[in-house]
Formats: C-alpha cells, structure tokens, sequence
C-alpha cells in the first residue's frame, strides 16, 4: 500500500515539474518597468552584434532614438560596431527609467525597445540569422524578451503599416463635430484589440503601448480639423481643387483631452507625448502664449485658464512639464539659447530641480552649436 502511495507522490511531482517547465517556456518572464520620474542624467549602452558571415563588419552601426520628454525631442545616437563586433555608447536621458528604440544598420527597423536606467549600464548581445532577421537577444539586466521584439511590431500592425489594402475612407466632412471624434475614437478602440489579444505582453506594456498609440491618433487626426475634413473630402469627393463648407471649432473642442489623463507619469516614456505636446502648445484653436520672458507663475496661470476644463485638472506634473517643452521649442525649433532673463524665471520656479538641470543641459548644447556657427563665420539667430 505504501508502494502505491509512493509512487502515486512521485509521479504527480513528476507531472507537476514537467508543467512548470512547460509553462516557463510558454510565458515569457515579466520585468516590471516601473514609474518613470524626471531625472538629468546619462545611460549607457553596449553590446555585441553577431551575424552570418559577419555581415556587421561591414561599416556597421547601431542607431538608438532616446525621448526626451522634458525638453521635447527625440534625440538620435550612433554607435559603431567594431571589428569584434561589440558596441558602446553613452546617451542623455531626463527620466530615471527609459524605453529607447534601437536597432542595426543589418536590417534598419527591426527594431527593438529597451529599457534603460539613468546612471546605469545596459548590455544587449543581438544575433542575427541568415535572412538578417534577429534571432536572439540577451541582456544585463534581464528583460523580456518577446516585448522587447514584439512592442514596436504590434505598434506598427496598429497603424497599418503591414496592411496590403488601405483602410476603407468614410465620409466624415459632412457630418457632425461629435460623429468624427466618436469615429476616431472607435478606430483606436478597434485598433487597440489587436494589442490586448496579445497574451504574452504584459499589462504594463500594454498600458503604455496604449497611451502612445492614443495620443498619435489623435495628435494626427482631431488636432487639426480642418486639415484632417480637407483630406477626408479629397479622398471621397476625388477633388483636388475644391473645399469642403466646414463646421467651425472653439476651444470646446478639445474636451476629449480629459480622456487622456495626461498627469499620468507613464507618459513620460511614451515617444509620441514629445510631439503631442508640441501641437497643444502650438495649436491656433487654443492659443497657449508663447512663455518667452515672462515669469513662470503668471505663464502658468493663464495657461491653466485655457487647458484646466480641457484636460480635467487644475495642478499637477503636467504643467510643468508643458513649460518646460515651453522652453525646448525656443531651443529646438528656433536653436536660441535662453536668455538670462529666462535662466532667472526658471531658478525662481525650479530652484535646483531636475527639470532645470534638464533645459540647462540642453541649454549648453545649444550655445556649442551657436559657438560653433560662430567660428565658421554663420550669422548668430537672434531671438525674435
């Protein structure tokens, strides 16, 4: 009897071992990646590249996209890949935790998102098959690997990029305000499926994924109503030359912002919140005054009048952040150094704050670039 009861015990442990395997092999592992807060500082970045024939030999490069949500760009790095096949780089980063896009020269985008840490190293060893397609990646710290390779592949089957027949055109410029924000909505409601039926991304991702798409969509599509009415008709009516009698917009309008729950810190690690934020500050419905040399205070408080209603909230983060972006369209559009009337508002309001450490970096930056104009005889661009 003790036999049988034996046996009985090893074989469900047996059973159980053989599920677990199978299940380690089936679930990838989740890393959480965490709440991103502002933070100057810098990353790097290594690894190696392996290939058939080692075909990376060949002038081969590793390019990385690094948003920088605070000063508003997307900052591009390269990153040579020596002889051994390794690669080393150090990049600027303005959240403690960000997720950076990278791919090689081998197969330009297949690409990857990898989460990096201010102050810290990140290893990824990529090897490579022969079609050049990517067949492995390890890396130090651990991170999954499917979202790695799946995040921005399933970003893209979103907006249809691998879609063999366009998306049929509605007819929307003849129908209501209400009719074409309710279409946009349903568009990325229906897009986002393909995102959720993905069993092996985590919830995290997912969310963040989600949050980026969102904010694209509606950054290309509802920002600018004429616009988008214009080509909506284009594409129906088949005429180039004619427009549409459009419905005329106010600030009311953008109501749908409130949707967005923009004070969330997880946009922070989104890349289309940097130019989400460019088209608010931008936008001739909503009429955000340039921040030039005014105090920050007073920039705040008519901004908050126009934007509060709009987006659902009277404080928090997201307003600094947006006057900070204030700021990093002065030094990345017009490439103008702040002024030293500027530099003040900015100590009087963030003190020693990371977000001032962030625009005086980038601040710096700009006034090497004018210096260097200088020395090659360019004409100094003065602030208007």
């Amino acid at each position: 009897m003790n036999r049988v009861i034996n046996k009985v015990i090893v074989i469900n442990v047996l059973c159980l071992c053989a599920f677990l395997v199978l299940l380690s092999c089936k679930e990838p592992k989740y890393t959480a990646i965490g709440t991103p807060k502002i933070e100057a500082g810098t990353a790097k970045i290594t690894g190696k590249i392996s290939s058939p024939n080692e075909t990376h030999k060949n002038n081969g490069s590793v390019e990385i996209f690094v948003p920088h949500p605070i000063s508003g760009e997307i900052s591009k790095y390269k990153a040579i890949i020596d002889e051994s096949g390794k690669f080393s780089i150090v990049v600027d980063v303005e959240t403690d935790i960000s997720l950076i896009g990278l791919y090689t020269s081998l197969k330009p985008y297949n690409s990857l998102l990898v989460k990096v840490k201010s102050g810290e190293v990140t290893n990824i060893d990529i090897t490579y098959n022969q079609n050049l397609d990517i067949e492995d990646v390890q890396t130090e710290p651990e991170m999954n690997k499917y979202q790695m390779m799946r995040s921005l592949p399933v970003i893209n089957q979103m907006l249809g990029i691998y879609d063999a027949v366009p998306e049929p055109q509605i007819p929307l410029y003849n129908k209501s305000i209400k009719t074409f924000l309710n279409h946009i909505n349903t568009r990325v409601s229906v897009k986002l499926e393909i995102l959720n039926k993905d069993s092996l991304l985590s919830r995290e991702i997912k969310e963040i994924l989600a949050k980026d798409f969102r904010i694209w969509n509606y950054r290309v599509r509802a920002f600018d109503y004429e616009r988008s009415m214009k080509f909506n008709y284009r594409n129906i009516v088949k005429d180039t030359t004619a427009t549409p009698k459009m419905q005329k917009i106010d600030k009311s309008y953008f109501g749908f912002l409130k949707d967005f729950d923009l004070n969330n810190p997880q946009y922070l690690i989104c890349s289309s919140f940097i130019d989400f934020q460019k088209e608010i500050l931008k936008n001739d419905t909503l009429v955000i005054p340039k921040i030039d040399e005014r105090d920050i205070p007073s920039w705040m408080t008519s901004v908050k009048a126009i934007l509060s209603n709009l987006v659902g909230f009277k404080d928090g983060q997201y307003y600094d952040i947006l006057a900070a972006n204030a700021y990093g369209r002065q030094l990345n559009e017009d490439v103008t150094p702040l002024t030293e009337k500027q530099k003040k508002n900015m100590s009087d309001y963030w003190r020693e704050g990371e977000i001032a450490k962030i625009l005086l970096r980038k601040n710096q930056q700009v006034v090497e670039l004018d210096n260097a104009k200088l020395s090659t005889g360019q004409t100094r661009k003065q602030k208007p």
